[in-house]
């Protein structure tokens, strides 16, 4: 038996875990459903390690089993400018966490980057790795293992190793890696080709949308999903159009797109690093006019939506360029895809739509919290010489797991009435028909940040005014849209040109305005939606829920939204589903083989 345990390192956000043994993905789970602090920013995955352990432990499999680690940054690529600071950072990090890293050691370790470039710290990356075991209960008594992955290299890694294809054009788009911002990878039998790769200072789409969703009234790491809920509400405005236009410039030859003379930085100094970032805030007050200052959950300013519209776009025309450059300079057919701005589903859609490869595959987790996964089957198969289980994902079940007994003792303890129903949801399929707003709980937490079915909130999608009303329960902005999970043999009713797709990170158009209208909760102002298929093999309840809706109300469709309120991750374990159901608005709750009421 042959384990690797990925996760994130040096600390940025979204942090998380993964376990690979042999050559399969068994674990993942995100730092933000233990802490709660969503996409956990400077948070080390402490508890989602500690989580890993627990779940290998009860298999038999101690941390001293575990054969390598893996981290999803290469400290070496990393500018020294950056690499110097993070010994601070991480020091201060590991101390106000409890990991225990001493000033001394961070002192000499910047010292030792600033005059003789040493370009490790991975040490720091071991007391976090030996702090959770002991939290967990084990002490590791050897030296462990760590292996760096570059950045764009793990995120390559997801999108190929679960995708299924023998050999693929791989494109991973992000805010950046080490220096990477946007890279074509041409793969073949596990074969890592970079094709082209686009720095920071020459085009970063990530830091476009992170800069320009900012200044239009959006939070960091929170902006680019409520824009792209946001655009279609704008309209084409020509003068914004033109700006973005002139920041990117198309190429043919040598770079897919490049930022234009006027916005790109001379890469000089290494010190100057950190005004690459500064950039994107000159060139996102270039294209919005400064912020824009408006209360999202109000009514919609129409300049933020119009800005939205076009950043929109502009990714969904630039997207497609680059899918063509790719193809063209890899030779083939099939393309999968990761990064941060692969969760972009609308540009999913563009380009699946456009029918330039044949098959199109997006890792579900395509933002940083999927990094851990890459970097251990990476290092996996290339480091240690296994052989990836290559198939197609089909669930992303994957995170801890609460047994019937803690399930029935935290309901017991709630003092909510329940009633236990095992597997027959009929009761809850009834409650959903005539109304009812329910939270759905059971088995394994999701991977990513889509509710697939173990931690969602469920509403008929029939009824018009529920589009509002779930939106304000949950207190987000009314405008966003609500998702559908949909049986999979009925994709062809509701859309057009339909694949069946798992992980909601792939936007389809529905198949005109009529069917709209018979699920007008799932059905976006641009008559598109970001399903989820489902299958009695990948999730037998969830299909279960699903078809008996369909029996009832005649649609094998139900609106599926996050079991979140506004500002925090999906819920991860019982009492967390229990906390947020209590709140408000909601009727009851389906827990793992229980029906919990509130009334």
């Amino acid at each position: 038996m042959t384990v690797v345990i990925g996760f994130n390192f040096p600390i940025v956000h979204d942090n998380a875990v993964a376990v690979i043994i042999d050559g399969k993905l068994v674990f993942a789970a995100e730092e933000e459903r233990f802490t709660r602090h969503k996409h956990s920013p400077y948070e080390p995955p402490i508890n989602a390690l500690v989580q890993a352990y627990k779940f290998l432990i009860k298999r038999g499999v101690k941390p001293d089993d575990v054969d390598a680690y893996a981290v999803n940054f290469h400290p070496r690529l990393l500018p020294k400018s950056f690499r110097d600071i993070k010994y601070f950072e991480e020091y201060f990090i590991g101390y106000f966490k409890g990991y225990g890293i001493p000033i001394s050691e961070a002192i000499k370790g910047f010292f030792k980057s600033l005059f003789f470039g040493n370009a490790t710290y991975l040490d720091y990356a071991k007391k976090l790795v030996l702090h959770a075991a002991k939290k967990a209960g084990y002490q590791i008594s050897h030296d462990i293992k760590i292996y760096p992955v570059e950045h764009h290299l793990t995120h390559a890694a997801t999108a190929y190793y679960f995708s299924g294809f023998n050999s693929a054009t791989v494109l991973t788009i992000d805010g950046r890696g080490e220096v990477d911002s946007t890279v074509v990878w041409k793969v073949k039998n596990g074969e890592f080709e970079k094709i082209v790769s686009i720095p920071i200072w020459d085009g970063s789409i990530g830091e476009l949308w992170d800069f320009v969703t900012m200044n239009i009234g959006f939070d960091w790491l929170e902006g680019p999903g409520k824009a792209m809920g946001l655009a279609p509400y704008g309209k084409s405005d020509s003068e914004i159009e033109m700006k973005f236009l002139e920041v990117f410039r198309l190429e043919d030859k040598d770079y897919p797109y490049i930022l234009s003379e006027k916005f790109r930085k001379k890469k000089i100094l290494d010190l100057a690093y950190s005004s690459y970032y500064s950039n994107y805030q000159v060139i996102a007050d270039y294209i919005t006019g400064g912020k824009i200052n408006w209360n999202p959950k109000g009514t919609i300013d129409q300049r933020a939506a119009n800005i939205a519209y076009e950043l929109q776009s502009f990714t969904d025309n630039l997207l497609l360029h680059i899918g063509k450059w790719a193809k063209s300079h890899t030779g083939e057919d099939k393309v999968a895809l990761a990064g941060g701005v692969a969760l972009n589903a609308k540009a999913n859609m563009e380009l699946y739509y456009s029918h330039i490869f044949n098959d199109v595959f997006i890792f579900p987790a395509a933002n940083d919290a999927g990094g851990p996964i890459g970097a251990a089957a990476y290092v996996y198969e290339h480091v240690l010489g296994g052989k990836m289980q290559h198939g197609r994902l089909k669930n992303v079940y994957l995170g801890p797991e609460y047994d019937d007994e803690t399930i029935k003792k935290v309901i017991q303890d709630s003092k909510f009435r329940a009633e236990y129903v095992g597997d027959d949801v009929s009761a809850v399929v009834d409650i959903v028909a005539k109304g009812g707003i329910i939270t759905w709980y059971q088995g394994r937490a999701e991977l990513g940040p889509r509710a697939l079915g173990n931690r969602s909130i469920v509403a008929d999608p029939t009824r018009k005014d529920y589009w509002r009303l779930v939106n304000d329960i949950k207190g987000r902005e009314w405008w966003r849209p609500l998702a559908p999970s949909l049986l999979d043999e009925d994709k062809d009713v509701y859309f057009k040109d339909p694949v069946s797709h798992e992980f909601m990170i792939l936007m389809l158009r529905y198949k005109d305005e009529e069917v709209c209208k018979r699920v007008p909760v799932t059905c976006h102002v641009d008559f598109t939606a970001r399903p989820q298929t489902v299958t009695k093999d990948q999730n037998r309840t969830w299909y279960d829920l699903i078809k008996g809706f369909k029996d009832l109300k005649g649609e094998g469709l139900i609106m599926n939204t996050s079991f979140n309120l506004a500002g925090e991750p999906l819920v991860e374990t019982p009492q967390d589903a229990l906390r947020s159901f209590a709140v408000k608005g909601f009727d009851a709750m389906y827990m793992q083989g229980w029906i919990i009421y509130k009334k």
